[in-house]
């Protein structure tokens, strides 16, 4: 699951959501532990108090005699099921004075107990992305060539103009985006298109579930729906 955002990111409130949002499906996404490494833990994670003092720590950076303000990153990992690491990367303000949007991931192992589209929406609803998205990756994808493809990481490439390199089971469309969604058109072809937040969230299949069951039949889908897109929309065409 990830997310990219312009909006702020930084606020105590932002991270009380997040939180909240790891406590749907029975507390099975809840962190374990906390940093502001997602290479190195060693802080416990008790409760959402717990967390506010990790919560966007500032840094402030001269260049030049000219100051910036940054924040530190937040992670959390999950070693019991459901296994998850996360991690926010705060949005903020380069020296140029643009908006470098934040990102917000989760990797986690599939669980049918947890109801991803729920968790998925909410983050939706929380960080108002440009881009989003919510993939199940099976062997069929996870080709050794493809390790660190920005589609498989999540990272719709550069921070300042994101690009939508493939379409996973769940995508969410805002800002400019969301103008590349013909609603009707792909609703005609049985394809699920909510209003949300200002963007469009579209769906290939009826469950997250369905890339397992079978896969071919959702690389078909997903292929019939990148036709109703304009041609070069997304970086990997077939």
């Amino acid at each position: 699951m990830s997310i990219r955002t312009k909006n702020e990111t930084a606020d105590w409130a932002i991270g009380e959501k997040l939180v909240e949002s790891l406590s749907l499906s029975g507390g099975r996404l809840l962190p374990e532990q906390i940093s502001h490494n997602a290479d190195k833990f060693s802080n416990n994670f008790i409760d959402s108090s717990s967390i506010r003092d990790c919560w966007a720590a500032e840094e402030i950076f001269d260049v030049n005699g000219v100051q910036s303000v940054l924040y530190r990153d937040f992670a959390w990992r999950r070693r019991r099921s459901v296994k998850s690491i996360g991690s926010v990367v705060h949005t903020f303000r380069n020296l140029r004075g643009q908006v470098v949007p934040g990102s917000i991931s989760l990797r986690a192992s599939y669980s049918d107990e947890v109801d991803w589209m729920v968790v998925f929406r909410r983050w939706c609803e929380i960080f108002e992305p440009q881009l989003g998205m919510l993939h199940l990756f099976t062997a069929p994808e996870l080709h050794p060539d493809n390790l660190n493809d920005s589609f498989q990481i999540g990272s719709f490439n550069s921070a300042l103009s994101p690009e939508v390199p493939n379409i996973g089971w769940s995508m969410f469309y805002g800002d400019d985006f969301s103008r590349e969604v013909d609603d009707e058109r792909i609703k005609s072809m049985g394809f699920s298109v909510e209003s949300l937040m200002g963007g469009r969230l579209v769906t290939v299949t009826k469950e997250i579930g369905d890339i397992v069951a079978d896969f071919s039949l959702f690389d078909r889908r997903r292929a019939e729906l990148k036709r109703l897109f304009r041609n070069g929309f997304f970086l990997v065409d077939c």
